[in-house]
């Protein structure tokens, strides 16, 4: 049973219904009532969802595509952790036959549709009351059951004078001997207890006479069904008048759990969870023993970094589980190819390394990565997809000059770089020019530094278009790296170690000064209504002064507020909704727009949606692109739309190139779009030439 059931500030809610608009009207109404909800629209997401999640209560609709009503219940009620979460199942029928059927598959209650909201909410709550009485219940009784178990202690007395043994019933339950089993309980005893621990034992009585001091031992004793136990004892002296030890007085207690609650522990500090490799931790440890018997017998050792092509697309199509399941069984493969004096290890994601004892020679060590390429290139069938992600392994080797380990996996994870940029499904050896190129990185970080100071970044507008009009309606503004020796760098060259070194922020402050100067002055030549829209990154997002930042811009430019609009990505907002709410309500404060960027690339609930003060939603380009010649192949883009335009959102479609594409949006009653079809970003100077051209393409309105 999940912790987080009891713990959360607001009870979480999983609404499944494949109806949208239905899906809709509950979930406004649970959010109303002061809930949290995510949302699914078959049963499959529903099971999905709810494993996930462990929500406080499900509502589940019955007539379903894909997985039904009745079938996700059972489904969900296969998980011990959703037992007792309340499931409340929708159904248009009120019929005996179906309300059966749903207690059956497990409803905790039903209510008939259309749902009538005072019921429906009575229902919530009652549902929600006896959920938490019955977790509070399920947790004192497994406090009871731990509380029992730990209190089995058993009682022995040994006289020492008659030689007599004594056992309390509880011992003999401990130790899985019957009263009659043998003639007496030393010979039970040394029947049950293994030769080298006898002497153990004998030991620490023989030292507490010696020394009259209590002895405490541990040791194993084996089971009726060849099992083995380990048992604790602790024993005390009871002396006569005379200060003569007459009695032992003792009890035994069975550790074996706590051991291997130890071991576990232990595992879990060493070895990935997943795929039972050793983890990043064993690996360093492991590499530094090694280094340091390679110095002592003057021999070589290799470390082989790979790291999966392209993984992230099956996590991203498929989904985690099916994603972990593919991680298990590339790493089933990699022990395939591991000698026993080898260590494979999953250093985190889909990255894994090997340590090669011993090598020889750069031709052995190549035979062994051509040997992981080969597995991991076959293909492998999960749940029905048959997947296929290559790798990409970097080799380092140690030497008499190199035996630091940092230094050999800074050496190793460079030259996987190299594989992946060669397309990946290769290996390459570490060379010193891959050292230049880590350096020329932190070059292009400096001159990128410079950049800032030496007003060699500008800003190129692409227009954002009226999809019934065709009229401008505003333009977004992409920045650019104008290199005094290098000519025109795109941003794909260079953000990534803005965002890397934290330059992203004052380049970010930079390009909203720029763009809102830029508008403020098109607006004083009379295109008053163009909106500029801006795009604020992860980091510059969450920086503390960001706020600050924005407000001095907004003050300093003079542009009117509300054709200022700042584009966020969904990522961003995922990471923390209640910082996200926050930080978006003071931006609305302010007076300017918000747009979410690249919607539908990550993963949002609709509630988490509905919470954020947005003004309007882009769809991505991806689900633009796939819109053929016919129009067709946009049900994913439609889906947007209508959604957006449920939650009273402008919409805006990115990524446009065809006529086709346009035609799908206006039919589908898109606000604006942008891309090549009309114009790349371009220059300010030539995007004033747009706004003052009659008409912008050949095209229909």
């Amino acid at each position: 049973m999940d912790n987080h059931l009891l713990e959360r500030d607001k009870p979480l809610v999983l609404v499944v219904d494949d109806e949208l608009v239905g899906r809709i009207y509950i979930e406004k109404a649970l959010l109303n009532e002061g809930y949290n909800v995510i949302t699914a629209e078959n049963g499959q997401q529903a099971v999905t969802q709810a494993k996930r999640h462990s929500p406080n209560m499900i509502v589940l609709d019955v007539m379903m595509p894909v997985m039904d009503g009745y079938q996700a219940c059972m489904a969900i009620r296969e998980q011990e952790q959703l037992l007792q979460v309340p499931i409340l199942m929708l159904t248009g029928l009120d019929d005996i036959e179906s309300v059966e059927k749903s207690f059956d598959a497990g409803a905790t209650d039903f209510i008939v549709k259309p749902v009538n909201l005072p019921i429906f909410k009575q229902r919530v709550r009652n549902g929600l009351k006896n959920c938490k009485t019955d977790i509070e219940l399920y947790r004192h009784q497994l406090r009871l059951a731990h509380a029992h178990k730990v209190a089995q202690l058993g009682y022995w007395e040994w006289d020492v004078e008659t030689d007599a043994l004594f056992w309390s019933d509880e011992v003999y339950d401990l130790l899985s001997v019957m009263p009659c089993e043998f003639e007496n309980n030393h010979q039970a005893f040394r029947n049950r207890t293994r030769a080298d621990d006898y002497e153990k034992i004998k030991q620490a009585v023989s030292q507490t006479l010696k020394h009259n001091t209590p002895y405490s031992v541990e040791y194993q004793v084996s089971r009726p069904d060849q099992k083995f136990q380990i048992i604790r004892e602790q024993a005390d002296l009871i002396k006569n008048e005379k200060g003569k030890i007459i009695r032992f007085l003792g009890i035994i207690q069975d550790v074996t759990e706590t051991h291997l609650a130890q071991d576990k522990i232990r595992h879990l500090a060493y070895y990935d969870s997943l795929t039972g490799l050793p983890n990043r931790t064993l690996f360093h440890e492991r590499l530094e023993y090694v280094l340091r018997m390679a110095r002592r017998r003057e021999s070589s050792l290799a470390i082989l970094v790979i790291d999966l092509d392209r993984f992230k697309n099956i996590n991203d199509s498929l989904g985690h589980d099916i994603g972990d399941k593919f991680l298990q069984a590339v790493a089933d493969k990699l022990k395939l190819v591991t000698r026993e004096a080898d260590t494979m290890a999953r250093l985190g994601g889909d990255e894994f390394a090997l340590i090669l004892d011993g090598v020889s020679s750069n031709q052995d060590i190549a035979k062994v990565a051509e040997k992981i390429l080969h597995i991991l290139s076959k293909s492998q069938t999960i749940q029905g997809n048959e997947l296929i992600s290559t790798g990409s392994i970097g080799i380092s080797i140690s030497s008499a000059e190199c035996l630091d380990k940092d230094d050999l996996i800074k050496q190793a994870d460079l030259a996987m770089y190299k594989s992946k940029e060669g397309g990946g499904n290769q290996f390459c050896f570490y060379n010193t020019e891959m050292k230049s190129r880590a350096h020329h990185s932190m070059s292009l970080e400096k001159e990128l530094r410079q950049a800032l100071d030496n007003n060699e970044l500008v800003v190129h507008y692409q227009p954002k278009i009226c999809v019934k009009t065709g009229d401008i309606k505003g333009m977004e503004a992409l920045i650019r790296w104008q290199h005094p020796e290098k000519g025109l760098i795109p941003p794909f060259d260079f953000i990534p170690v803005a965002e890397e070194t934290g330059l992203i922020v004052p380049i970010g402050k930079w390009v909203l000064e720029e763009a809102c100067r830029q508008t403020q002055q098109w607006h004083q030549q009379g295109f008053e209504m163009l909106v500029i829209s801006i795009n604020v990154s992860v980091r510059q997002f969450l920086h503390i002064g960001f706020i600050a930042d924005v407000c001095s811009v907004l003050d300093a430019s003079g542009i009117n507020r509300q054709c200022v609009d700042l584009e966020i990505t969904e990522s961003s907002t995922m990471n923390s909704i209640e910082t996200s709410i926050r930080i978006l309500n003071e931006l609305r404060a302010l007076g300017v727009k918000i747009s979410m960027d690249d919607f539908g690339t990550g993963f949002s609930s609709l509630s988490f949606l509905n919470q954020l003060p947005l003004d309007t939603l882009k769809v991505d380009r991806a689900f633009i692109k796939n819109i053929n010649s016919q129009g067709e192949n946009g049900e994913l883009a439609k889906l947007i739309i209508a959604m957006a335009k449920s939650l009273d959102l402008s919409i805006v479609a990115e990524g446009v190139e065809s006529q086709a594409q346009l035609n799908f949006l206006k039919l589908n009653e898109c606000d604006e779009f942008q891309g090549y079809f009309v114009s790349p970003a371009i220059p300010a100077d030539e995007f004033e030439v747009l706004l003052r051209s009659k008409g912008l393409m050949e095209t229909e309105f």
